[in-house]
């Protein structure tokens, strides 16, 4: 269908306050934390309005599920562009650094991502969100089956979901106050701990 001029710079404005709206938002959470991210605050910061904030997102669910979608996004990029190995566990290993490095670089952002669909009894993740998740278990699965060796397909499926709720558990440790920076518990190491004893528990059962 044709598109009149009004109705292409009305589609640009649009995207363009949608751009502003999440890339402030994404300063305010950062800066000052999940409690600093209202629709009142984020109107005021984007010279914008609660009312084009609801037009533009419905909800600030679903604006927080498009913040989630950029965090993870960021998140899989890092770990795409690791360098790989020959060697698999090593890589495992690298993919682990990588992760704990962005919780730690990024406490807040990820926090808002913990808080709305990884603690216990979140709402389920939008479908956008899924997709990166499920994009970055395979990043980690593929890595795990060259150490296990070939597996079903209903056992890939099952071992993408267990690695998927693992290691996002385990993310709430990293934002936890008992391991602040002070606590001289080393947070990559745990990371690592935890890939290394799932893939040894996958082997074992093979």
């Amino acid at each position: 269908m044709f598109e009149s001029k009004d109705e292409r710079l009305k589609k640009f404005v649009h995207d363009e306050m949608r751009k502003t709206l999440l890339s402030v938002g994404r300063k305010l959470v950062a800066n000052g934390g999940v409690e600093a991210l209202s629709a009142r605050r984020l109107a005021v910061k984007a010279n914008s309005s609660v009312g084009m904030i609801y037009n533009l997102f419905g909800t600030m669910d679903n604006y927080i599920s498009e913040q989630n979608v950029l965090t993870l996004s960021e998140l899989y990029e890092q770990m795409r562009k690791v360098s790989m190995g020959k060697n698999a566990f090593n890589n495992l290993n690298r993919y682990a650094d990588v992760l704990a490095a962005y919780i730690i670089a990024n406490p807040n952002l990820w926090a808002l991502l913990y808080n709305r669909h990884l603690s216990a009894g979140a709402v389920k993740s939008s479908m956008a969100e899924a997709r990166i998740i499920k994009k970055i278990d395979l990043l980690i699965c593929w890595q795990a089956v060259g150490l296990i060796g070939d597996i079903s397909a209903k056992e890939k499926r099952v071992m993408i979901k267990v690695l998927e709720m693992s290691l996002f558990a385990l993310s709430g440790y990293l934002l936890g106050n008992k391991l602040n920076e002070n606590s001289g518990i080393n947070r990559r190491n745990l990371c690592k701990l935890l890939m290394n004893t799932y893939v040894a528990g996958l082997y074992s059962l093979r």
